[in-house]
């Protein structure tokens, strides 16, 4: 398995965990709306950077 699959395989389930802590734990109803909105951009940013590295294709593989 490559680096890219691995490293794709830790940041989705993160950012899965940061976009679903919102409705999920209630403490975090208590928290500065900068730092929820922090919460959600660092979901968004795991998920694209893992759905990016999923998709690359290894170094000299050609379809």
């Amino acid at each position: 398995m490559s680096r890219q699959r691995i490293g794709a395989i830790v940041l989705l389930p993160v950012a899965f965990l940061a976009l679903s802590a919102r409705r999920t734990f209630g403490f975090l109803d208590h928290i500065p709306g900068l730092v929820e909105a922090a919460i959600v951009v660092v979901g968004v940013a795991c998920a694209l950077l893992g759905v990016r590295l999923w998709l690359q294709m290894p170094p000299g593989d050609k379809r």
